[in-house]
């Protein structure tokens, strides 16, 4: 049986969403006979996170190390691919968050194999394996497949479909990386809690997201508003982060943050093509927007042509209404 490689990603001490979604879709794939499924988190792991993560795997390594406690692409990079050329996985799965998108690629340079990234589907019957990821903006849904292995995946929160875990542990065994420091480029100068607990926008089920069309930074309350009350994430245009109304984080498009949420709700928004390459495969998308002609439609499920100053609050409260908050 060939080994299914994973990197757990953690926030605040437990498995990020899109994590448990990979660790549903690998556990799947191990109830089949597909794969023996190892899972490898780097630094501290709480006894109650290993708890969480036991039942979906084969093997859960701990790999420690000074260096491993805080996140570096080096560090991470380093030790996952050691980890890799111990168990010659066909291929090594992590979400296409900021961090796998960060140090997944030096994984693949170190494992000298190729990558795919920002998978968006997977095809595991086949032989070679298929993977389906958007090009050109989502205009395009290219299949990719590898001719030999190991092979690094990145996958898109929201792909898979989590699942509850087996009843059965998994094997757990802790490993030292034993990294040089020197070889560490990259050095964690400040960590910026303040927004500690939020939704994070890229695993949000539910996005509403504000362009220019809101007129006023102040307006974005609105939207604050409708989240409140049917959860998810508040996302922002590139327009937006530039004139200094939402932060960086918060922006979506080719620039910014890459999402795929059960809904997408583009208020004020254009359709610019660096914006909808960032939420093109969400899979409901709901536009709003006074222009009839604007390009969002074109990517929209469901349009509204309205001004958002009388559509968003009666949506709100029409929500509240019927979901009871």
């Amino acid at each position: 049986m060939e080994n299914l490689l994973l990197f757990i990603e953690t926030r605040d001490n437990e498995p990020k969403k899109a994590c448990i979604e990979l660790l549903s879709e690998a556990r799947r794939l191990k109830t089949d006979g597909k794969f023996k499924v190892h899972a490898v988190i780097m630094g501290t792991l709480p006894e109650a996170l290993k708890q969480k993560i036991l039942p979906f795997v084969d093997i859960l390594v701990n790999i420690t190390d000074p260096v491993l406690n805080q996140y570096t692409p080096e560090g991470f990079a380093s030790a996952l691919a050691a980890y890799a050329k111990e168990i010659t996985p066909k291929l090594i799965l992590a979400s296409a968050t900021q961090m796998g998108r960060d140090f997944l690629p030096r994984v693949a340079v170190l494992m000298e194999s190729g990558i795919a990234s920002d998978v968006t589907a997977v095809s595991w019957s086949e032989n070679p394996i298929k993977f389906v990821r958007p090009i050109y903006g989502g205009k395009v849904l290219s299949e990719i497949s590898f001719i030999n292995y190991p092979a690094v995946v990145t996958v898109r929160p929201n792909t898979f479909v989590s699942e509850e875990p087996g009843t059965e542990n998994g094997e757990y065994r802790e490993k030292q990386a034993g990294i040089n420091p020197e070889q560490l480029k990259t050095k964690v100068v400040k960590i910026d809690e303040s927004k500690k607990g939020r939704v994070d926008l890229v695993e949000a089920d539910i996005i509403v997201s504000g362009g220019r069309g809101l007129k006023l930074a102040e307006n974005f309350r609105v939207l604050e508003d409708l989240v409140s009350v049917i959860g998810g994430a508040v996302g922002a245009a590139r327009s937006v982060v530039d004139a200094k109304w939402r932060d960086q984080e918060d922006q979506v498009g080719k620039s910014g943050k890459t999402v795929s949420p059960k809904l997408y709700i583009a208020v004020g928004i254009s359709g610019a093509i660096h914006h909808t390459m960032g939420m093109d495969t969400s899979k409901v998308v709901l536009a709003i927007n006074t222009d009839p002609n604007a390009i969002i439609f074109n990517y929209a499920d469901y349009g509204i042509v309205g001004d958002f100053a009388e559509v968003v609050p009666r949506m709100t409260e029409e929500f509240r209404n019927r979901l009871g908050r």
